[in-house]
């Protein structure tokens, strides 16, 4: 064999494995972008599916904040009626024509006992006088005085006996049958 043959064998078995080289050069290449591609699609799915699955949760979120809201919201409806019912029946109490407001406040007079003073608003002047609280005195044969200053609340009395006070006020007379039937009116207002 000739120089020129072996440097043309040489050159042709370089090129053999050059291109073998080249193919699987190639192939691998195929395979990384292959590989790569799959990856890029199985990331672009799990971010996806990830996207999907925080939208689900922000939407989820967002509708029972929403609806805590609006149980909130009715809630403060329902309480500003309520409260609405009780100073409705406050001022309707402050209000009574005169013979049922006596008739109230005699009745609350009922529960004075033995050297009771009795402080008085604005609002009875007229119909608890000193006249009454002798004659109720002498029914219940006890001692009972009648304040000389009038108390500053808009209806009702106050009971005074030896540093102790029984309030017997509008507001507060209303505000204990507020604590008792509360429940009761808001079953009956929102059925």
């Amino acid at each position: 064999m000739s120089k020129q043959a072996i440097i043309d064998k040489i050159i042709s078995d370089a090129e053999i494995i050059a291109n073998g080289i080249i193919e699987e050069a190639s192939a691998k290449v195929d395979e990384i972008m292959s590989a790569a591609a799959a990856d890029c699609y199985r990331y672009v799915y799990d971010a996806k599916h990830e996207q999907d699955v925080l939208k689900k949760d922000i939407a989820q979120r967002s509708d029972t904040v929403a609806q805590l809201d609006s149980r909130k919201l009715v809630l403060v409806a329902k309480a500003k009626v309520i409260d609405e019912v009780f100073a409705t029946a406050l001022e309707k109490a402050r209000n009574l024509p005169k013979e049922k407001y006596k008739k109230l406040i005699f009745g609350m007079l009922e529960s004075a006992q033995d050297g009771d003073v009795i402080t008085i608003s604005e609002r009875e002047k007229g119909i608890v006088t000193e006249a009454s609280i002798k004659e109720l005195a002498t029914k219940k044969k006890i001692k009972l005085t009648l304040n000389k200053e009038l108390g500053d609340f808009d209806g009702g009395i106050i009971l005074s006996n030896n540093g102790i006070d029984k309030n017997m006020t509008l507001e507060v007379e209303i505000a204990s049958i507020r604590d008792e039937y509360e429940a009761k009116v808001a079953k009956e207002l929102f059925k």
